[in-house]
C-alpha cells in the first residue's frame, strides 16, 4: 500500500501546473519588477506566459503580458513594450473584458506620453476614460482624467484640462498620491493660463503633503513651476532661490537638467554670466550621463532579451528532459505492474492445477495466433513483392514505349507499330490482377468482404487501389501499377477517401488496418 501511494504522489506531482502556481510566479515576477530585477522579473513571467497560454487562462496570459511590457517600459525600450501591450490587448478584447481592455489603453497612452506623441496619448487615454466611464470605474475614471488633463496642458487645450482634472478629484479622495499628481497637473494649467497666484497657492498648499509621502521627483517639479511662476512675475531672486529647492532634492536626470536649464536662463538674466555658463555646462554633461543612462538600459534591456533567449531554450531543453524522464517513469510503472501480474499469476499457480492448465492453455493459442500472424505476414511479403514486379514491369514498357514512340518513321512502320499495340494490351491486361486478387483475399480473409459490405459506393478499381494501400505500397509504386501519373494516383486516394467519410488521406491506412 505504501509503495502504491509513492507511485501515485510520482504520478501526480508532474501534473500540477495548478492556476495558483502561476498566480504566485507572476506576483513574485512584480515584486522583482519593482525592485528592478529585471532579468528575473521577465524570466519568471515569460515561464507564467508559457503555462498559462498552454492551459488557456486568459487572465494569467494577459497580466503576464502586461507586466512583461512594463519591465520593457522600465527598460526604456518602447518598441518591445509596444508589442507585448498588443498582445495583451488582443487577449483582453478576444477573451477577457472591456476593464482589461482600458488598463492596456491607458499603459499604451503613457508609453506615447513619455515620447512626447500627445496626440496619439491623447487616442489612447480617451478609449480608456471611455471604458471607465461606460463601466462607472470611478478611481480608473479619476485617473485617466488626471492623464487627459496632462496631455491636455501639453498640447495646450487648457479648458479641456481644467474640465477633465475637475472631474478627477472627487473621484480620488482616498488615492493621495494620484491626486497630488492631479493638483500638479491643475497647477501647471493655471500656470499656463497665466492665473499665477491660483498656481502659486495650490503649490504651496500641496508642498507638505509631497514631503510627507516623500515623492522627491513631484516636488522638484514642484518647486521648478514655483521658479518659473516668478520668472514670470520678474521676481529673479525668488525664481532662482525656488530652482535651486529644486536642485536639493536630486530628481531625476530629466528633471535636473530641466532645472539647471532654468538656473543657466535665471542667471544670465542677472548678468550672472559665469554662473550661467556654468550651469549650461552642467546641462550639457548631465545630457550626456543621461545618454549614457539610455545606452547601459538599452545595453540591459538586449542582455534581457539574450537572457530570455537563453531562458527559453533552457525551458525547451528542460522540456525534453522532462519527457524522457517521464517515458522511463511510465516504463518503471509498467515494470512494476508487470512484475505485479506476474506476481498475482504465480500465486494462482499453486491455487488449482485447472487454473495452470488454463494458462497454459490460453499461452498456446496465443502461440498459434502470433503463427497465423507471421503467416499472414509472410503471404502479405509475397504479394508485396509480386505486386512489385508488376509496378517493375509496367514501368519498363512505359519506357521502351516512350523509347519506341521517339523514333521518327513509327508512322510509316508497321512492324514498331504492332509492336506498340502488343505492348500496351500488356499494361491493360487485368489477368495479373485476378491473380493478385484471389492470393490476396486467401492471406487477408474477409478483408474485401468487409470493405464491401461497410462501403459498396466502392468500385473495382477503388478495391484495387485500396489493397495496395494495404499493403503499405507507395504512391509512385501504386501509379505504376495503374498506370498513371503520381498526381494522378494522389487524387484518387483523396477521392477515395472522401467516399469512405474520411476526414483527410493521413487516416486512410490506419482506417484499413483496423478494418480485418
Amino acid at each position: 500500500m505504501k509503495l502504491f501511494f509513492i507511485v501515485f504522489l510520482l504520478i501526480v506531482s508532474p501534473l500540477q501546473n495548478s492556476k495558483e502556481q502561476c498566480q504566485e510566479l507572476i506576483q513574485t515576477a512584480i515584486e522583482a519588477l519593482h525592485k528592478k530585477e529585471y532579468p528575473k522579473s521577465l524570466e519568471l513571467l515569460i515561464n507564467a506566459q508559457n503555462i498559462a497560454s498552454s492551459h488557456q487562462w486568459h487572465e494569467e496570459q494577459f497580466l503576464a503580458l502586461n507586466n512583461i511590457a512594463n519591465n520593457y517600459y522600465q527598460l526604456s525600450e518602447y518598441g518591445e513594450a509596444l508589442e507585448n501591450y498588443l498582445a495583451a490587448y488582443n487577449v483582453a478584447v478576444s477573451q477577457l473584458n472591456p476593464q482589461r481592455e482600458m488598463v492596456v489603453l491607458n499603459n499604451v497612452g503613457i508609453l506615447y506620453f513619455e515620447e512626447k506623441k500627445y496626440k496619439e496619448a491623447e487616442n489612447y487615454f480617451l478609449k480608456a476614460y471611455k471604458i471607465a466611464s461606460e463601466y462607472n470605474e470611478k478611481v480608473k475614471i479619476g485617473i485617466y482624467a488626471i492623464n487627459l488633463g496632462l496631455v491636455y496642458n501639453k498640447l495646450n487645450h487648457l479648458d479641456k484640462a481644467n474640465q477633465y482634472l475637475k472631474i478627477a478629484f472627487p473621484l480620488l479622495e482616498n488615492e493621495k498620491n494620484i491626486l497630488l499628481q492631479g493638483k500638479y497637473a491643475l497647477a501647471e494649467n493655471h500656470f499656463l493660463k497665466g492665473d499665477l497666484k491660483d498656481a502659486e497657492n495650490l503649490i504651496n498648499a500641496f508642498i507638505p503633503q509631497l514631503k510627507n509621502a516623500e515623492l522627491i521627483e513631484h516636488q522638484s517639479e514642484a518647486y521648478l513651476l514655483l521658479s518659473k511662476i516668478y520668472q514670470t512675475k520678474d521676481d529673479w531672486s525668488r525664481a532662482k532661490q525656488y530652482a535651486k529647492e529644486a536642485n536639493y532634492l536630486k530628481g531625476s536626470l530629466d528633471i535636473q537638467i530641466k532645472i539647471y536649464e532654468q538656473l543657466s536662463l535665471l542667471s544670465y538674466n542677472s548678468k550672472d554670466f559665469t554662473s550661467s555658463r556654468t550651469y549650461r555646462d552642467s546641462v550639457i554633461i548631465l545630457k550626456d550621463s543621461l545618454f549614457r543612462v539610455k545606452s547601459r538600459n538599452q545595453f540591459e534591456g538586449n542582455k534581457v532579451k539574450f537572457d530570455i533567449k537563453r531562458f527559453e531554450k533552457e525551458l525547451e531543453d528542460n522540456t525534453l528532459e522532462f519527457n524522457a524522464e517521464r517515458k522511463v517513469f511510465y516504463i518503471l510503472i509498467s515494470a512494476i505492474a508487470l512484475l505485479l501480474l506476474l506476481s498475482i499469476w504465480a500465486w494462482r499457480m499453486h491455487i488449482s492445477k485447472f487454473q495452470q492448465k488454463k494458462i497454459i492453455s490460453e499461452s498456446d493459442q496465443k502461440i498459434k495466433m502470433l503463427e497465423l500472424e507471421n503467416e499472414l505476414e509472410s503471404k502479405n511479403r509475397k504479394l508485396t513483392v509480386k505486386a512489385l514486379k508488376i509496378a517493375s514491369r509496367n514501368e519498363l514498357l512505359q519506357e521502351v514505349l516512350q523509347a519506341i514512340k521517339s523514333y521518327k518513321d513509327l508512322d510509316s512502320n508497321s512492324d514498331l507499330k504492332k509492336l506498340v499495340l502488343q505492348l500496351k494490351s500488356h499494361l491493360r491486361n487485368d489477368a495479373s490482377w485476378n491473380d493478385f486478387l484471389v492470393h490476396f483475399e486467401e492471406a487477408n480473409y474477409g478483408f474485401l468482404k468487409n470493405l464491401k459490405e461497410k462501403h459498396p459506393s466502392l468500385n473495382t478499381n477503388d478495391i484495387r487501389f485500396i489493397s495496395y494501400l494495404y499493403m503499405n505500397l507507395s504512391i509512385k509504386e501504386i501509379a505504376s501499377l495503374f498506370n498513371i501519373t503520381q498526381d494522378a494516383c494522389r487524387k484518387r486516394k483523396e477521392r477515395i477517401a472522401k467516399k469512405i467519410g474520411l476526414p483527410d488521406t493521413s487516416s486512410l491506412y490506419p482506417y484499413l488496418s483496423e478494418l480485418q
